[in-house]
């Protein structure tokens, strides 16, 4: 019997999700545990990394994944450093204010961030291939690209698609897919 070809193609789709959805649980489970939502927002960050693409011009020999903010979730990061993510090492920097977040490929603003500290952060980077993530409510209306949510202990995450193309980055289909909502489609 054959099988028909837009079948196939849903069974890849279906496998590629499961593949996906497997490396984020295996990269939480496999991180520091200090709370499940902040172990899965490193896996969530690692993943961010290893399926965005930016320009050329924005990449050096290593992949830079940056914080504002200092405590569990800074500490948690540090065991990302060394990873591989697209053939680039991963580096992990906190950043205080003052400091050039244009180095960063992508920038964490955590929810203790003030939030006039935030845009201004968002401000800085409007222009530049960034990938601006935060767990912040309303970081997509702020100018924000990818939003992490926190739904009854389940996290998620939405994108402003419209933001992230307006800087040249590219994320992967795989990631759009499982995105709980896309703006600017």
């Amino acid at each position: 019997m054959k099988i028909p070809k837009r079948f196939m193609r849903l069974f890849a789709s279906l496998n590629t999700l499961i593949l996906i959805m497997g490396i984020v649980y295996n990269d939480a489970v496999s991180s520091a545990p200090s709370g499940e939502i902040q172990t899965l927002t490193v896996a969530y960050l690692y993943n961010f990394m290893k399926l965005s693409e930016w320009p050329t011009k924005a990449l050096g020999n290593e992949l830079n994944l940056c914080i504002t903010q200092e405590g569990d979730l800074a500490k948690e990061l540090d065991s990302l450093a060394g990873k591989e993510a697209q053939n680039h090492t991963l580096k992990i920097k906190r950043l205080v204010q003052g400091d050039n977040a244009k180095e960063c490929q992508l920038l964490f603003l955590p929810n203790e961030e003030k939030p006039l500290r935030m845009q201004e952060w968002l401000n800085t980077l409007q222009e530049v291939p960034v990938l601006t993530v935060s767990d912040q409510d309303g970081f997509l209306d702020q100018g924000g690209m990818i939003a992490l949510v926190n739904d009854s202990g389940r996290l998620q995450f939405e994108v402003n698609l419209e933001r992230v193309e307006h800087t040249g980055i590219k994320l992967s289909s795989k990631m759009l897919q499982i995105a709980r909502d896309v703006r600017g489609k």
